[in-house]
């Protein structure tokens, strides 16, 4: 069994009553999920190869939703203890060009639901 320490909604380590605060299964998965979603291509020094391609491919007018749904959903896959997506839907603002994604995944510990990532 894989425990983490639990992040904020900011990304820091969450610490109650004085102790860091721990994840497990499901929602360590998730958690790790998140990260690596908010990963950029090439921002790890050490390993340039990882990350999301948000400047190179997704980040570029004219906006091709398909194409992004594609390189996300990927991603999701390619997260370890995930088995499959079995829902995904996203939704593009083009005055805010903000992308929400909402998706239920099958993991080895079982069905995660209601994941909402905003990018």
């Amino acid at each position: 069994m894989a425990i983490s320490r639990a992040l904020n909604s900011n990304n820091d380590i969450f610490v109650l009553n004085g102790r860091f605060a721990v994840v497990s299964e499901g929602a360590e998965t998730v958690q790790h999920l998140r990260t690596r979603l908010r990963f950029f291509l090439g921002e790890w020094f050490l390993d340039i190869t990882e990350g999301v391609p948000y400047f190179q491919q997704i980040l570029k007018k004219p906006f091709d939703i398909a194409k992004v749904e594609t390189l996300l959903k990927s991603e999701i896959l390619n997260t370890p203890n995930i088995k499959n997506l079995t829902r995904f839907e996203s939704s593009f603002n083009g005055d805010t060009r903000k992308l929400t994604i909402n998706f239920d995944a099958e993991t080895t510990f079982g069905l995660i639901e209601g994941v909402t990532i905003n990018a």
